[in-house]
């Protein structure tokens, strides 16, 4: 399942997200993401890394790939 399906987000957030379509599945892995429905972007891997640490979606899957 990709963050997006995951999180509900709204086609016209994830569409316009640097995750989407190939990194769905490993989206701590990207910078500018629009996280949380698109009210979060973290533009620094160092504000990517304290966001995903409490992410629902990175706590629940990011041990799996």
């Amino acid at each position: 399942m990709n963050c997006w399906e995951y999180m509900k987000c709204q086609e016209e957030t994830y569409k316009h997200c640097p995750a989407y379509p190939e990194k769905g599945l490993d989206c701590w892995k990207v910078t500018d993401t629009k996280c949380a429905k698109g009210t979060v972007e973290k533009l620094t891997i160092e504000e990517k890394i304290k966001h995903c640490r409490t992410c629902e979606f990175y706590i629940k899957h990011a041990h799996r790939f």
